[in-house]
């Protein structure tokens, strides 16, 4: 079988999208190795740089960034959320390594939301996640803000239990979201989001991450299962040095949620919901499941 292609033509010519700064790129690696103490997955997958999303809080804004036309001049913080970078060749660069991924854990995305509004018009996830549903014991983790995700819901479904997808709810108040997350999807169209791919068999999972103010835990909780979710976890934030969002929630009186008593309590409450909630002072890995007994196609066997 060759390599999935790409469903537009190629560009190289920036273009603004939205108010949005979009410089594609042919990246030269796809697949980055790391550790997680909840699934301990093997590599990220990130078929973006950069995210339109844009939230306040996001500890991404501040890595080494540079836009295709000039890398030498790094991307400054504030403009974190006004540039994404496509990474046109991300589906062939992964099956060409499909041969890394027998027995591993992949999660999509750890660096950007892979259903980002540029995923409508790239649809470099799914071209992704079609390589990977090629590769039999390799699993899935999709973590997504947005309600995007329901476009592959039958892809999703035909990985079966290979497959889950975390929607990141971090707070039970929209307003809430519009003040830290402003250019992310409603907190209600992600329970409806997540409600619809439950209903249709894809397993699916709450992650209140970063942790912000959640005011009635209890609901939460009770909307969570209500919208199908299996599980539950909690992150903390991640804050920059001299990070301009430690003012913004002084100003909200918000500062509470850095206080680990705060994270411990909320998952508290959803542990009674989920028994194995987790929350950032967890740090003993989850035991990796078997992989499956079948062989991984290998990088010269024809399929």
């Amino acid at each position: 079988m060759t390599p999935p292609l790409l469903p537009f033509a190629p560009t190289t010519t920036p273009a603004l999208f939205r108010d949005l700064q979009v410089e594609p790129e042919e990246a030269r690696s796809i697949l980055r190795p790391q550790k997680d103490e909840r699934y301990g997955f093997g590599f990220a997958l990130s078929p973006y740089r950069g995210c339109e999303h844009g939230c306040r809080y996001c500890y991404v804004r501040d890595y080494p960034q540079a836009l295709p036309g000039d890398r030498s001049v790094p991307v400054k913080r504030e403009a974190w959320g006004t540039w994404s970078v496509p990474k046109l060749n991300a589906p062939e660069l992964l099956w060409s390594q499909r041969h890394r991924l027998h027995g591993q854990t992949v999660f999509l995305a750890s660096a950007t939301d892979p259903y980002q509004p540029l995923e409508r018009e790239y649809r470099l996830t799914r071209a992704c996640l079609e390589v990977l549903l090629m590769c039999p014991t390799t699993r899935v983790l999709v973590h997504t803000r947005s309600p995007l995700v329901l476009q592959d819901t039958e892809l999703l479904r035909a990985f079966k239990d290979r497959v889950s997808v975390g929607f990141s709810i971090p707070t039970d108040d929209d307003t809430v979201r519009q003040v830290v997350e402003p250019k992310a999807p409603p907190i209600p169209s992600r329970w409806a989001a997540m409600e619809r791919l439950a209903a249709a068999g894809v397993r699916v999972k709450l992650a209140v991450c970063p942790l912000m103010p959640v005011h009635d835990p209890e609901a939460f909780a009770r909307r969570a299962k209500a919208s199908g979710a299996a599980s539950a976890w909690v992150g903390g934030l991640r804050l920059l040095k001299d990070d301009p969002f430690y003012d913004l929630l002084a100003r909200h009186g918000w500062l509470h949620i850095l206080d680990p008593d705060y994270a411990d309590g909320v998952a508290r409450v959803l542990e009674a919901t989920f028994p194995r909630t987790r929350t950032p002072r967890d740090r003993v890995p989850a035991p990796a499941p078997a992989p499956p007994r079948v062989l991984q196609p290998s990088l010269f066997e024809a399929m």
